[in-house]
């Protein structure tokens, strides 16, 4: 029995992981898709003299806080009852609670894209951008096809199946490249005005979202009956209970993950409006202009958070099964290993937006740059306090504790509002007051965060292998950097040039390889780690792991 209990422990550490590299390889994808979609739409319909990207990028975080009240609580809420009802051998009211969530779920996405679509005019008002209501229009079926894709995302993340969410993923990213892009190109081609560029490029993100719900029905049409699991235990739980139970742990989450979306949406406004202020002085072209800059920014600084957030959604249900078995070590094991892992990926990219923010945005965009890469360099500081927030608030939800990064997020949210408004307006900061305050924003919600599970889990990780030994590593890689940089300025390469772009590149590889070997020479990455991947046993032999 000792060793079939073991058997299972690392079974679940290897499902936890396994899913975590699916979801972050996925994620890579859709990063790399979007690049190929985000860094031509910019250069095409963007920069510094055209506000159509400032139309696309309205219209596309109104939908995104829309979305977020309608469906966002679902995946998380869904894989987390499924989980545990798993881990009792409750298959009966697996499938119970899928239908409950199908029943509650898809109504209120439809209502809510009816709202956006008659409503967009008053939308595209409000955040002071009338001419982005065709492209909310156009936008406004995809939050129907988002709640159909939660329901079955959130069923197959609680069977620790992450392959039909990444796939999923995927094809709406490649709908937003192909068709958003092809349809934009086409758009401008034809002379057609700025509102109608805008609304074309976002059709692209509306089609991929239905071709990617239209492959979820499929999927689970053909796999009815191959997943057959025998019911150890036949009890299920009445429709109105496990409907209250879904609604109280879905509404908290969506409201706390709301708090940061309408935030982001009111952030529109403010930047805008702050821009325009007598002390600032911009025009209103000018001030979409600007605010153009820093969304394009901004779809750089979100690619680590991609990672982090591949990573969240598979711990989720891996703790709330180990605390539903009453393995409390799996769920501590699990804890460490997320925090770890978290900082060892966003540490170095924090730092790497820091040093390098100018130079990256080089090599992708060719207007912007300048003030682009200031505002790259202090969204730096902000990458790891965004990734912890995201696992933290997974791992408080995975402990039933919801209502914790719900006060913490309202906090941080207040923090954020506060200094945009402050900041923006004052012209010593100007558009730089938006990243300062997302940074001070998500570091108080991850050390709030961090004290609740400090106190939930009886104690944090250690200190040196989570957060010093990684540190040291980004320390050594950032010395690597200022020396690149430094030998780039003596050679007098002119910024935007071809050598210039390769110098960044090369510096980038170099800075990647002295991390990579910081890591192993530090024991940042153990054996016992790499034990739980698959081949686990060779790559730690590999890299002489003990």
């Amino acid at each position: 029995m000792k060793g079939s209990a073991s058997l299972h422990k690392k079974s679940k550490g290897q499902s936890f992981l396994q899913g975590a590299f699916i979801m972050m390889a996925a994620s890579l994808v859709v990063k790399v898709i979007g690049a190929f979609f985000q860094i031509p739409l910019q250069n095409l319909i963007g920069g510094e003299k055209s506000p159509a990207f400032g139309m696309f990028s309205a219209a596309y975080r109104i939908y995104t806080a829309m979305l977020v009240v309608s469906t966002v609580g679902l995946p998380a809420a869904l894989s987390k009852m499924v989980a545990e009802a798993t881990a009792r051998g409750r298959e009966h009211e697996v499938r119970r609670i899928v239908r409950v969530a199908a029943g509650i779920f898809v109504p209120v996405g439809a209502l809510c894209s009816l709202a956006l679509f008659f409503g967009a005019g008053t939308f595209a008002a409000w955040i002071k951008s009338e001419d982005s209501r065709l492209a909310v229009m156009a936008i406004a079926p995809s939050v129907l096809m988002v709640a159909i894709l939660s329901v079955f995302r959130g069923y197959y993340q609680g069977r620790s199946n992450m392959v039909p969410t990444a796939v999923s993923q995927v094809i709406e990213a490649a709908g937003k490249l192909f068709i958003g892009l092809g349809l934009a190109c086409w758009a401008v081609g034809r002379g057609f005005d700025d509102p109608v560029v805008a609304a074309l490029t976002v059709l692209g993100v509306t089609i991929g979202e239905v071709v990617a719900a239209a492959y979820m029905l499929v999927q689970a049409a053909l796999s009815r009956g191959e997943t057959r699991v025998r019911a150890l235990d036949p009890a299920v739980r009445p429709t109105l209970t496990l409907a209250k139970t879904l609604l109280s742990l879905s509404i908290p989450i969506t409201i706390s993950s709301s708090v940061m979306s309408i935030t982001d949406l009111i952030d529109v406004a403010l930047i805008s409006s702050r821009l325009q202020s007598p002390a600032v002085h911009m025009a209103a072209d000018e001030a979409m202009q600007t605010y153009g800059i820093y969304t394009g920014v901004i779809n750089f600084f979100n690619l680590p958070q991609t990672l982090i957030t591949a990573l969240a959604v598979s711990v989720l249900p891996t703790i709330a099964s180990a605390r539903a078995a009453g393995n409390e070590t799996g769920a501590n094991r699990t804890l460490s290993t997320t925090l770890r892992m978290t900082l060892m990926l966003t540490l170095p990219a924090g730092a790497g937006f820091f040093l390098l923010g100018g130079p990256i945005l080089r090599i992708f965009l060719s207007s912007g740059t300048v003030l682009g890469g200031q505002l790259m360099s202090i969204l730096g500081f902000a990458v790891p306090a965004v990734a912890l927030v995201a696992v933290t608030n997974a791992v408080l939800q995975a402990y039933s504790r919801i209502d914790l990064p719900l006060v913490s997020m309202c906090l941080g949210a207040a923090v954020k509002l506060c200094g945009d408004y402050f900041m923006i307006g004052d012209p010593r900061f100007s558009i730089a007051g938006a990243p300062i305050s997302t940074a001070l924003c998500y570091w108080l919600i991850a050390l709030l965060n961090l004290f609740h599970i400090a106190r939930l889990s009886h104690g944090l990780p250690p200190v040196g292998r989570t957060l010093v030994r990684p540190l040291a590593a980004t320390a050594g890689m950032g010395a690597v950097v200022v020396i690149g940089k430094t030998l780039v300025r003596l050679a007098g390469l002119a910024p935007g040039s071809a050598l210039d772009k390769l110098a960044t590149l090369a510096i980038i590889a170099a800075a990647a390889l002295v991390y990579g070997v910081l890591l192993l020479a530090l024991r940042a990455i153990e054996r016992a780690d790499v034990l739980l991947l698959p081949h686990g046993a060779k790559i730690a032999d590999i890299l002489h792991l003990k």
